[in-house]
């Protein structure tokens, strides 16, 4: 019995994956969840970074180590401009400013990490829930 989805419950779906935010600049933003596996799938997560990801999921704890990462901190920042690429939906990345498009260089630093954070909220939470 296969069952094809309404339009509505299509549009439902695709809704309830955007969420609303605004930046610590000010820009209002519309955001899509991105998950590891989106990262490891655009070729741009670089080895470095995977390593950590592994350490951290070895340690059960999700956290990764801060002064690794500072060692690594130009291989975060790539992974940073990926996530950010990848979850903000609107205004969308360009690689020239218009009135519809942002580039990753106008964003500051605090809001990109803005948006690394508020992707990784679940692991966030699932670490606050661990320590209580």
């Amino acid at each position: 019995m296969n069952k094809t989805p309404s339009k509505k419950s299509l549009a439902e779906w695709r809704m309830s994956r955007l969420h609303e935010a605004e930046l610590p600049s000010g820009l209002p933003v519309t955001l899509r969840d991105v998950t590891m596996t989106d990262l490891m799938l655009t070729g741009k997560l670089p080895p470095a970074f995977l390593d950590l990801a592994e350490q951290a999921a070895q340690n059960g704890n999700g956290s990764v180590d801060i002064k690794a990462l500072a060692k690594n901190m130009g291989t975060f920042a790539e992974v940073l401009d990926t996530m950010v690429t990848l979850a903000l939906v609107e205004p969308k990345i360009g690689t020239v400013a218009d009135e519809q498009h942002i580039t990753l260089a106008e964003l500051s630093n605090d809001d990109k990490m803005f948006i690394f954070n508020w992707a990784n909220r679940e692991v966030s939470q699932l670490q606050s829930f661990r320590e209580g």
